[in-house]
């Protein structure tokens, strides 16, 4: 019998080739539909590779990670600044794959308004910036850029070797890792040929998996799609709990589940024994003389009720007038002093 071929030691190639068959032939027919029925033509339609994991990244990393492809996307645009000086470096170094090369005083002026920007991100698929500029470019390009994955991929415009350093970021995807389960990789154009697709795959898929945390062990399930198409699965781990399956090191075992429901059974129980036997105590003072501790069930039984206090407090201050009035003798009325004569004379 013979020996299947697998990519990664995990993906089955047979499988594989037939997704990428199966989903070139349903997009490139949805497409001819769709130029035939569009005066305008549409855009250029990538091939996307969907990586679920089991666990979710704990931080969102800005900067993404460098992806080799055997067949590369696009045609870059480089930004740099000063604009001259780097077109100028760029025919030293006789580098004639980038278009166009864009400064930062242009992005101020020219490609100031929204429309122009907004072009400029249409018309090109990738884009290539000076790593001294990197923070400045967010501000100047708008979330718009972020939001189609196209922000410029940083590189370094003072190495000797210009030319290799820009070749490997053209020949290259990236992933831009987020705190969500699934991130999409670019892989291919509608436009290549299967083949293609299949040899970038081959060539991704071991870097995308190294810069997963956990590698093999957090990966769920893979899955290619176009913008528009439904995914086709290319592998799927294991739904058991077993090593390496959808719920490895998630569900409890039975003989652990049973000594934690018997450790809070314990605790409850001495919990309850503990409230039973132990009544705290709290001081009670009366006046400046020492408090004395005594129960709390005790001073439950003695608390005193609010009419009770007002009848006491009434209490104490008629004893306090009459105390007053047996110390001064009688007073008078006002009446009684306006007119001379003593109180209770008629």
């Amino acid at each position: 019998m013979a020996k299947t071929e697998l990519i990664d030691s995990h993906i089955s190639v047979k499988q594989c080739t037939r997704a990428v068959h199966a989903l070139h032939a349903y997009a490139s027919k949805k497409q001819k539909e769709q130029e035939e029925n569009e005066l305008l033509p549409s855009n250029e339609q990538y091939v996307w590779l969907q990586i679920t994991v089991k666990r979710m990244h704990p931080e969102h990393k800005i900067k993404p990670f460098k992806i080799p492809l055997k067949h590369t996307l696009i045609d870059p645009r480089v930004t740099a600044y000063p604009q001259r000086e780097y077109k100028d470096l760029l025919e030293s170094h006789n580098i004639k794959f980038i278009s166009r090369v864009v400064g930062i005083a242009k992005l101020k002026g020219k490609f100031k308004s929204y429309e122009a920007r907004r072009m400029l991100l249409k018309e090109n698929g990738m884009f290539l910036a000076d790593e001294r500029v990197i923070p400045l470019l967010p501000g100047l390009l708008g979330k718009k850029w972020f939001d189609a994955k196209k922000q410029p991929i940083p590189v370094c415009l003072t190495r000797k070797d210009l030319k290799g350093e820009l070749e490997r970021a053209i020949e290259s995807t990236y992933m831009h890792q987020n705190r969500g389960t699934c991130t999409s990789v670019k892989i291919g154009l509608l436009s290549h040929a299967p083949e293609k697709i299949l040899d970038n795959i081959k060539i991704s898929l071991p870097a995308i998996v190294n810069n997963i945390k956990g590698n093999w062990d957090n990966v769920q399930s893979l899955h290619i799609k176009t913008n528009s198409s439904i995914s086709l699965p290319i592998w799927t781990c294991e739904l058991g709990d077993a090593t390496g399956g959808r719920w490895d090191g998630m569900v409890q075992s039975k003989d652990a589940s049973e000594e934690s429901k018997s450790d809070e059974d314990s605790d409850a129980n001495n919990t309850d024994m503990d409230s039973e036997e132990h009544v705290p105590e709290v001081p009670v003072s009366k006046g400046k003389s020492k408090g004395t501790k005594k129960p709390l069930n005790e001073i439950a039984e003695k608390s005193v009720t609010p009419k009770e206090v007002k009848q006491k407090r009434s209490a104490e201050g008629g004893e306090k007038k009459k105390a007053k009035i047996v110390k001064g003798g009688p007073a008078k009325s006002a009446k009684g002093t306006l007119i001379g004569k003593k109180p209770g004379r008629p």
